[in-house]
C-alpha cells in the first residue's frame, strides 16, 4: 500500500505518527503534515513556527511555484537579465525601479524587526519551497515556467523583498520614476501606457454584530475583488500549531500566513482604502538648472543614483545598462503625462509606506488575537496596515471597522492653503479631480507633520484614524470611512481625511448599505431582521443592480412612449429594447435577460453622471441621504440623451450579433483552459452590483495572457466573444460564530491551483458559476471525514 493511500485510510494514525516524527528527533530538519481536502485546500500542521512555514512553503510551491519564482526574479531586478528589456522597456524599468527604491535593502532592515515566530515562519517557508523544487526538479515543474533558466531556489531576503514591494506604494510608480530625466536629456527609455498603473483591487467587507445575527454572535462576509491571474491572487490555507496557533484564510501568493481569515474567536477581512497613501510634490526649479530646486527660497541640489542592470540581448549575450534616477528630499522624482519634468518644475513623490516594517508583524498579531480587545490592540500597537481598511467581528458579537492605513499628516493650515490652491491653480485642481494630492514642494508649510505617537514620522497616529464599533453592522466597499454604517456617519476627523466626508458614494457602496440596513420582512435577513449564515451567504451573491433598480423601469416607460431615436443620422427602433427592459428584474445572474442591454446602456454615460444630478439623475446627491441619492431619471433635455444612449446600446448588440435579451451567462464567462464557464455578477461601478467582476490584463507576472477577441465598436467592455472575466470576486467567505465555534462557507473563484493540468485549476470556478458554496473544513473531525482527504508528511531543510 502506498504512503498516500495509507494516510487516506488511516488519517488519525498518520497524524499521530507525524507528531512523533515532528519531535525533532531527526536533528535540525523541519517536519510538517499536510492534509489536502476537497478542492485541494491544504491544512498544514506542525509543532513549531519553522516547521509550519516549511509545510506552507512546500504546499505553495505545489500550487503556484511559477508565479512565486517570477516575483522573486522581479524583486531581484533580474527580469531584463532573463527576458530582455521588454516591450517599451518594461523589464528594464522594473529592474531599475526595484533598485532605485532600495526594496531589498529595506527588506533586510525589515527582517531585523521580525519577532522570533515570524522570522522562523519565513525561514521555514523558504526551506519548504526549495525542498519541493529540489524534489521535483526544474524540468518537471508543472506550469508555464517548466524548464526555464530563471527558475531556481529562493532566499529569505527574496521573500521579505517581495512583501516589501507590495507594501510600498511607490513601486506602483516604477515607470514614471525611471523615465524621469532633466529636460533636454535624450534618453533611451520609453514609457508605455501600461507602465503606470495601480494593480490594487476593490472589495466588499461586511461585519455583522450580535443585534443582527440569529446566533447573537458575530458574522462576516469577506469578498475581496482581486485579479484571477498574476501574482496578486489569494491562496487558501489552514495553519495549525497544536495548542498554540490556528488560522484559516488566504494570503497573497508568496506571503506566509493569512491576510484575510478567522480563528476560533475572531474573523476579519480587508478592502483597499480610498485614503491618501502618498503626496505628490511640485518643486520649483532654479532657472537654467533643472536639477536644483528651491525650498523656501533656498537652493537645494537634487541627489541622484546610477543604477546598473544586466539586459539580455537578441544574440543571447548580456549587456550592462545604466540609468540615473533623481531624488529630492521629498522622495524620487517622477514624470508622466500632465506631470512632466520641465525647466520650471519637477515632481516628486513621498510614500507613507516607505518605512512600514510593521505590516507583517501586525498580520501575525491579528491571526493570534483571541478576542476583539486583542484584535484592536494589534492595530493600535503596530498601525501597520499599508493600504487597506479592516472589517472584523468576534465570537461575542462585536463588529468593528477601521482604516489604520499609513496616512500622511498635514497641518490644518496646510490643508486650508492647499484647498485654496485647488481653486486657483489649474494643475493642482486638475490633479485633485484625478485623485492625486499635489502639493507645493517648494514651501515648507506642506511638509508632513510628525507625531510622537505615530509609528513613523509624518503619518497620522492610530488615535487620529477612523474607527467604528457597532452591534448591528459595519462595512466598506472602497469608499471613504465616512459611510461604514448609514446610521452613524464618521465625521470630524483629521482635516486631510475629512475631505472624504460628505461626498457622493459609489453605486456599489450604496447597494452594500441597502442590503445590510434592510430589516423589513422582505429584506435579505428575513422576517426576524437577523441574518442566518444561509441568508448572509445568499445576500453576498444577490447580484442586485442599484442603477437598474433605480432607473430601468423609468427608462422602459420613457422608451415605451417613443418609437425610436436618431444616432449620428441613423434611426434606431427602440420597441424591442423597451420590452426587454420592462421585463428585466434588475439582477445579474447567469440566466438574467436584460442585464446585457442595461450594461451597454448605462456604460454609455460618463462616470460623473452616476454620482450627482445631471445627464442621468434629476435628483442630485444629498449628504444627509448618501445611500438614497442621487435618484430619479433625468428630465427635460436629459431624456433625449437617455434615449440616444439606449439606441447606442441597441446598435452595439446588433453590431455584435447578439440578441437584446441574451442571457448574461451566454456572454459573461471565464475562459480558463480555453473553456466557457458562465459567470454571474456585475460591474460594481456602473451597475452597482456588490458581487463585482471584470477584466484586466495580467500586469504582475510574465505568465502569458490568452489572446483576446476584438472589442465591439461603441462598447466599453463587450468583445466579439462576450465579456471575458478574470478579476473581481476572488476569495469569498461567509462566516458565523456559534456556541460551538465558527461555521463557514467559502469559495475561491479562480480555484486553488495555478497549474492548468491540475483538477483544482477550474473546479471552484465551476462552483462559482453555479452559485454553490462549499463548507470550510476547520474541525479535525470534518477534515478527517472528507472523502477526498490526502495526507502526507514533508521533512527536510536545515534550520539556521
Amino acid at each position: 500500500m502506498s504512503r498516500t493511500r495509507f494516510h487516506r485510510r488511516f488519517p488519525l494514525f498518520a497524524l499521530a505518527l507525524a507528531s512523533l516524527v515532528a519531535c525533532g528527533c531527526d536533528g535540525d530538519q523541519y517536519h510538517a503534515t499536510i492534509q489536502r481536502t476537497s478542492f485541494g485546500i491544504p491544512h498544514i500542521t506542525a509543532q513549531d513556527w519553522g516547521s509550519l512555514g516549511f509545510g506552507e512553503g512546500y504546499a505553495a510551491a505545489e500550487d503556484h511555484l511559477c508565479s512565486i519564482v517570477d516575483q522573486v526574479v522581479r524583486v531581484r531586478s533580474e527580469r531584463a537579465k532573463y527576458f530582455g528589456a521588454g516591450e517599451d522597456n518594461r523589464h528594464l524599468i522594473s529592474d531599475v525601479a526595484m533598485r532605485a527604491l532600495e526594496v531589498r535593502e529595506r527588506a533586510a532592515l525589515d527582517m531585523e524587526t521580525y519577532p522570533g515566530e515570524l522570522q522562523s515562519l519565513h525561514e521555514g517557508y523558504v526551506a519548504g519551497f526549495n525542498h519541493y523544487l529540489s524534489e521535483t526538479g526544474v524540468e518537471n515543474v508543472r506550469g508555464w515556467c517548466r524548464g526555464q533558466p530563471w527558475v531556481g531556489p529562493i532566499e529569505l531576503l527574496d521573500l521579505a523583498s517581495y512583501s516589501r514591494s507590495l507594501i510600498m506604494g511607490s513601486t506602483q510608480f516604477a515607470g514614471p520614476i525611471v523615465v524621469a530625466e532633466p529636460p533636454g536629456t535624450t534618453g533611451e527609455v520609453a514609457l508605455g501606457p501600461a507602465d503606470f498603473q495601480d494593480d490594487l483591487g476593490a472589495s466588499n467587507g461586511w461585519a455583522i454584530g450580535s443585534d443582527r445575527s440569529e446566533s447573537g454572535r458575530g458574522m462576516l462576509v469577506a469578498n475581496p475583488h482581486y485579479p484571477w491571474v498574476g501574482s496578486n491572487r489569494f491562496w487558501e490555507k489552514h495553519l495549525v500549531i497544536p495548542g498554540e496557533f490556528e488560522s484559516y484564510g488566504v494570503g497573497l501568493l508568496g506571503i506566509p500566513g493569512n491576510m484575510i481569515g478567522f480563528n476560533e474567536n475572531i474573523a476579519w477581512t480587508h478592502t483597499v482604502s480610498s485614503g491618501p497613501r502618498y503626496t505628490l510634490y511640485r518643486v520649483p526649479l532654479k532657472a537654467g538648472d533643472p536639477t536644483t530646486y528651491l525650498f523656501d527660497g533656498e537652493e537645494r541640489a537634487m541627489s541622484s543614483r546610477e543604477i546598473s542592470v544586466q539586459v539580455l540581448q537578441d544574440d543571447g549575450s548580456l549587456e550592462e545598462v545604466t540609468r540615473r534616477v533623481y531624488f529630492t528630499h521629498h522622495g524620487p522624482v517622477l514624470s508622466f503625462s500632465g506631470f512632466e519634468w520641465t525647466g520650471d518644475f519637477a515632481f516628486a513623490i513621498r510614500d507613507a509606506n516607505l518605512d512600514n516594517n510593521e505590516a507583517p508583524v501586525q498580520w501575525l498579531a491579528m491571526q493570534r488575537a483571541q478576542n476583539m480587545d486583542e484584535f484592536q490592540e494589534a492595530h493600535a500597537r503596530y498601525a501597520g496596515m499599508p493600504w487597506v481598511n479592516t472589517i472584523s467581528t468576534s465570537a461575542e458579537g462585536r463588529a468593528w471597522y477601521t482604516d489604520v492605513s499609513a496616512t500622511p499628516s498635514l497641518s490644518a493650515q496646510a490643508v486650508e492653503a492647499w484647498l485654496e490652491m485647488t481653486r486657483t491653480d489649474r494643475q493642482i485642481g486638475g490633479a485633485l479631480a484625478g485623485g492625486i494630492l499635489l502639493l507645493d514642494g517648494g514651501d515648507s508649510r506642506f511638509e508632513w507633520v510628525d507625531h510622537a505617537a505615530a509609528r513613523d514620522p509624518g503619518i497620522l497616529p492610530f488615535s487620529s484614524l477612523p474607527q467604528l464599533e457597532r452591534r448591528d453592522y459595519v462595512f466598506n466597499a472602497n469608499d471613504s470611512y465616512w459611510l461604514a454604517n448609514s446610521d452613524e456617519l464618521l465625521e470630524g476627523l483629521d482635516p486631510l481625511l475629512a475631505l472624504q466626508e460628505g461626498t457622493p458614494r459609489s453605486t456599489r457602496t450604496r447597494m452594500n448599505d441597502l442590503i445590510l440596513s434592510d430589516v423589513s420582512p422582505e429584506g435579505p435577513s428575513g422576517t426576524d431582521g437577523r441574518f442566518s449564515l444561509e441568508e448572509l451567504a445568499a445576500a453576498a451573491w444577490a447580484n442586485r443592480s442599484l442603477t437598474a433598480e433605480l432607473l430601468s423601469s423609468e427608462v422602459a416607460a420613457l422608451c415605451g412612449a417613443t418609437p425610436g431615436a436618431e444616432v449620428e443620422g441613423q434611426w434606431v427602433s427602440l420597441a424591442e429594447a423597451c420590452g426587454v427592459l420592462a421585463a428585466f428584474d434588475g439582477s445579474y445572474d447567469t440566466d438574467s435577460r436584460g442585464a446585457v442591454l442595461w450594461r451597454e446602456f448605462i456604460t454609455q454615460f460618463s462616470p460623473g453622471d452616476l454620482s450627482d444630478q445631471g445627464s442621468l439623475f434629476s435628483v442630485g446627491f444629498d449628504p444627509a441621504d448618501p445611500v438614497g441619492t442621487p435618484h430619479t431619471l433625468a428630465s427635460g433635455s436629459g431624456r433625449d440623451l437617455v434615449l440616444g444612449n439606449l439606441a447606442r446600446a441597441v446598435q452595439v448588440l446588433e453590431r455584435a450579433g447578439f440578441a437584446l435579451d441574451v442571457p448574461l451567462g451566454e456572454l459573461q464567462h471565464s475562459n480558463k483552459n480555453g473553456g466557457h464557464i458562465p459567470v454571474h455578477g456585475g460591474l460594481g461601478f456602473w451597475e452597482g452590483v456588490t458581487n463585482a467582476i471584470g477584466f484586466g490584463p495580467n500586469g504582475t507576472t510574465l505568465e502569458p495572457d490568452p489572446e483576446l477577441a476584438p472589442r465591439i465598436e461603441g462598447s466599453r467592455y463587450l468583445r466579439a466573444d462576450g465579456y471575458p472575466i478574470n478579476s473581481g470576486t476572488s476569495f469569498v467567505m461567509a462566516l458565523e460564530f456559534t456556541d460551538d465555534g465558527p461555521r463557514t462557507v467559502a469559495l475561491l473563484t479562480y480555484s486553488e491551483s495555478g497549474d492548468p493540468e491540475s483538477s483544482h485549476f477550474t473546479d471552484q470556478t465551476r462552483l462559482f458559476s453555479e452559485k454553490r458554496w462549499r463548507p470550510v473544513l476547520f474541525r479535525s473531525a470534518d477534515i478527517e471525514s472528507d472523502p477526498q482527504l490526502r495526507t502526507y508528511e514533508v521533512s527536510g531543510g536545515v534550520r539556521p
